[in-house]
């Protein structure tokens, strides 16, 4: 194994790195599941620090409204979209991102949603 990292084919910071910028582009992953998987592949705290400084508020935030928005186009607004804004919710938490930007990102959405579907 020290062989190989001091050839540097083993090196867990570009592991992390090329972790997180693909399961967030790919997946759609935020940083609270990239962090915990990084936890359970065994990378270091400082790795994973550095690996998901990467992502910023913003592209986190551009990226959980995707998500939605891509979702959003098969959900079902009949009751006002309660339905959809639970299960829209629930989808970005499984997928790592905070509460409070998911509630915000869902109610825009669902905003902007019903006055498409209104006005179209």
């Amino acid at each position: 194994m020290d062989r190989l990292a001091a050839a540097g084919l083993i090196n867990d910071a570009d592991f992390a790195t090329q972790w997180v910028r693909s399961r967030h582009t790919y997946s759609g992953k935020g940083k609270r599941a990239l962090a915990a998987e990084l936890r359970t592949k065994g990378v270091s705290a400082e790795n994973a620090a550095a690996a998901l400084a990467q992502i910023d508020a913003d592209s986190e935030r551009s990226r959980a409204e995707e998500l939605v928005a891509k979702k959003l186009r098969t959900e079902n607004l009949d009751d006002g979209g309660v339905r959809a804004a639970r299960r829209l919710v629930a989808m970005l938490a499984r997928r790592g991102y905070g509460q409070s930007l998911a509630y915000d990102v869902v109610k825009i959405a669902l905003a902007s949603e019903a006055e498409r579907r209104n006005v179209g």
